[in-house]
């Protein structure tokens, strides 16, 4: 304590000094309008820097839970979409009625690993069997197609990236209302992927969408996959050589949903007994 009071007595002129120009500044201040309005009007324009800085911040690391709001808010938007149900129609004598039936459920997960810059990339998300998982499912995020569940452990399971050259998904042309041909990866470049088999005399237009069809028992109709970037043909060939811009960028995927069927079940069992021995 002493230490502490000789050194401020050692300091005690410049001490002094601070304190008498303080109080010459607040004089000036308070007692001439000019400086009482350039103090205050630059003070405001200091706190509020200060205020924004801090609510940057703070809003900075509350993105996550921002992040997952919107993530929630998304899916149950999407659960109401027509996509997700399926008309009934039941006629009873002279009147007709409609009932809604739920076709899909999503489960939310988070990429853990993801790769981009292979020939065959895997994603994997940190939700397995335990959550209702199973190979086969559909996999989405919000910005559209993301691939195919091809492993699954009880917390964990691996997706195959539509950047797999393994992978052929049967697509639509949204503005036509054409299910035709294929989407495959060439291996090369992960924001573009190609339409194969489609004819060339179908009136394609590039900025045409292109969304997953209506016959896929792993996914829902109508989630984006890309839009047509470049069309060519060629006189030999009775189809289009189609490269299509990827709506994913699949570098910067976080968040995905994964697609369950509820009547996959049904339609495979059904769809068993086609090929059954009939007695």
């Amino acid at each position: 304590m002493n230490s502490i009071f000789r050194y401020l007595k050692s300091k005690l002129h410049v001490l002094l000094f601070l304190f008498l120009e303080i109080f010459c500044i607040i004089a000036i201040i308070r007692n001439n309008s000019y400086q009482s309005a350039f103090y205050f009007s630059n003070t405001r324009k200091l706190s509020g820097k200060v205020q924004e800085t801090n609510h940057s911040i703070f809003d900075y690391f509350d993105l996550y839970h921002k992040n997952q709001a919107l993530s929630n808010e998304n899916l149950e938007l999407r659960r109401h979409l027509k996509e997700n149900y399926l008309i009934e129609s039941r006629k009873v004598f002279t009147v007709n009625d409609s009932v809604y039936k739920q076709r899909y459920e999503y489960i939310p997960a988070e990429v853990i690993t993801n790769t981009i810059n292979q020939q065959n990339n895997y994603i994997t998300i940190n939700r397995g069997s335990s959550s209702g998982i199973e190979e086969g499912m559909g996999v989405f995020c919000p910005e559209g197609l993301v691939g195919t569940i091809i492993q699954v452990s009880e917390n964990y399971s691996i997706a195959k990236s539509l950047l797999n050259t393994t992978v052929k998904i049967a697509p639509k042309i949204q503005e036509m209302n054409l299910s035709k041909g294929t989407i495959h990866w060439s291996g090369r470049d992960p924001n573009s992927i190609d339409y194969l088999e489609v004819n060339k005399y179908e009136q394609i237009k590039k900025g045409y969408h292109i969304v997953s069809s209506p016959y896929s028992n792993n996914l829902p109709e109508n989630i984006p996959i890309g839009t047509v970037d470049k069309l060519e043909t060629k006189s030999t060939d009775d189809f289009y050589i189609i490269k299509v811009k990827l709506a994913v960028n699949f570098g910067k995927i976080s968040t995905v949903y994964v697609v369950k069927n509820l009547f996959k079940k049904e339609l495979m069992e059904l769809e068993k007994k086609l090929n059954e021995p009939k007695p």
